[in-house]
């Protein structure tokens, strides 16, 4: 009674299979976007390196980055990047070795797309030889909402960040 068919056995493994398999490019799917998820938010003078699959981009608040098409997940789902190599802002940089174990960036899926067509072409001088090839890279297309791990400046009424309270040396008078 104990047994349990091949194809049960793969139903029940698949869910922690893909998940591991994300969680190894370096992603994690978090669920579907609602209408009440604010995906647009204000500029934030705060920077990341994240690394995803064997590539890292510098994104912010708001950016737009394509991926090689990653596994699992479908468009509009919101996603949390937990390879996050340096985080940064006006006041302060964080970098990790390797990563930020308390840092994420969360985004959100906006459409998976193909590339432009790349075009191999094999040819032999006088022999007759020739092949052509044509290839197209999958693409997902992510748009970053958020980023944690990091203390965000404060805004102004005006939009532009408050700067640093900077300490001016003081001049002392040397005796001679």
């Amino acid at each position: 009674m104990d047994e349990v068919s091949d194809g049960e056995a793969e139903k029940n493994e698949a869910p922690s299979g893909k998940e591991a398999e994300a969680t190894a490019i370096g992603y994690k799917v978090v669920g579907a976007l609602q209408r009440s998820d604010r995906v647009f938010k204000e500029y934030e003078p705060v920077f990341a390196v994240v690394q995803i699959g064997s590539h890292q981009f510098k994104v912010s608040n708001g950016d737009c980055i394509f991926t090689e098409r990653l596994k699992f997940c479908e468009v509009h789902d919101k996603l949390i990047l937990n390879k996050v190599l340096l985080l940064g802002s006006p006041t302060q940089t964080i970098i990790g070795r390797p990563i930020l174990p308390d840092a994420a960036v969360h985004a959100v899926v906006e459409e998976h797309a193909l590339d432009a067509k790349v075009i191999i072409f094999k040819k032999k001088r006088r022999k007759n030889y020739r092949r052509t090839k044509g290839h197209r890279q999958e693409l997902t297309k992510l748009r970053i909402t958020d980023m944690q791990g990091i203390e965000k400046p404060e805004m102004k009424t005006n939009g532009k960040p408050l700067k640093a309270a900077v300490k001016k040396p003081e001049k002392i008078a040397a005796a001679s």
